[in-house]
C-alpha cells in the first residue's frame, strides 16, 4: 500500500513536470528542437526532466564572461552561428570586453529512486557527460540529477574595445563554435537513446 501511494504521488509530480514542459513550448521558452530529446528522456516511468538547455552559442560583453552581474549576453542562438553575425558584433562599439562562448547541454532530471539516479549518471558518463551527479535529495518530489558535459569553447574577441584577432581566421572560429555545439547535441542524443532503450531501475 505504501509503495502504491508513493507511486501515485510520483506520477502526480511527473505530470506537473511534463505540463511545465508543454507550457514552456507554447510560450517559446523551450530550446528549439528540445522536444525530441525530452520525449526520450521522460519515457521511463520514474524519470521527469525539470529543466533543459540543449547547448547554445552566445556573444558576451563584460570583463569576464562568467560574471553574472558584470557581464551581459548581446547575442544568443541555439542554432549554428553565421560569420556575418559575428562580424556585425565585432564592428559595434561595446563599452566592455567581448567574448564568444559555446556551452554544451545541461539537463536536470528527477527520480524518486536512488538506484534510478545512479543509473542515469552511469548513462550520462558513458555518453560524454562527465560532470554529472545528484545535486539534491527528495523522497517525495524526486532526487535531482544534473547532467552536464565538458563541451565548451571560449574565445576572447575584444579587450578594451580593441580586436584580439584578425579578420581572416573568423571562418575557422565560426566553424569551431558550430562544431562544439554539434558535439554537445550528439552527446545529448546518445544519452536520450540510452535512457529510453535501457530504463533499468527507472521503470516500474
Amino acid at each position: 500500500m505504501r509503495e502504491s501511494r508513493k507511486t501515485v504521488e510520483w506520477l502526480k509530480v511527473k505530470g506537473e513536470a511534463l505540463k511545465a514542459i508543454w507550457e514552456d513550448r507554447v510560450i517559446g521558452y523551450l530550446d528549439p528542437g528540445a522536444e525530441k530529446f525530452l520525449y526520450f528522456l521522460n519515457k521511463p516511468a520514474l524519470i521527469a526532466t525539470t529543466s533543459s538547455c540543449t547547448g547554445r552559442i552566445t556573444i558576451v560583453e563584460g570583463r569576464w564572461h562568467w560574471e553574472r552581474g558584470g557581464a551581459r549576453v548581446v547575442y544568443k542562438t541555439h542554432e549554428s552561428l553565421e560569420r556575418r553575425v559575428l562580424e556585425s558584433h565585432l564592428a559595434k562599439s561595446y563599452y566592455g570586453d567581448l567574448w564568444l562562448k559555446v556551452t554544451g547541454p545541461i539537463i536536470h532530471l528527477r527520480t524518486p529512486r536512488l538506484l534510478c539516479a545512479h543509473h542515469i549518471i552511469k548513462h550520462a558518463r558513458v555518453s560524454g557527460f562527465k560532470h554529472s551527479g545528484i545535486i539534491s535529495l527528495d523522497n517525495v518530489r524526486g532526487h535531482v540529477v544534473e547532467v552536464m558535459s565538458g563541451v565548451q569553447l571560449m574565445v576572447p574577441l575584444k579587450r578594451g574595445g580593441r580586436l584580439l584577432l584578425n579578420v581572416e581566421p573568423l571562418e575557422n572560429i565560426v566553424s569551431m563554435a558550430n562544431e562544439a555545439l554539434k558535439e554537445g547535441r550528439g552527446r545529448l542524443e546518445t544519452l536520450a537513446s540510452k535512457v529510453s532503450s535501457e530504463p533499468g531501475p527507472c521503470g516500474f
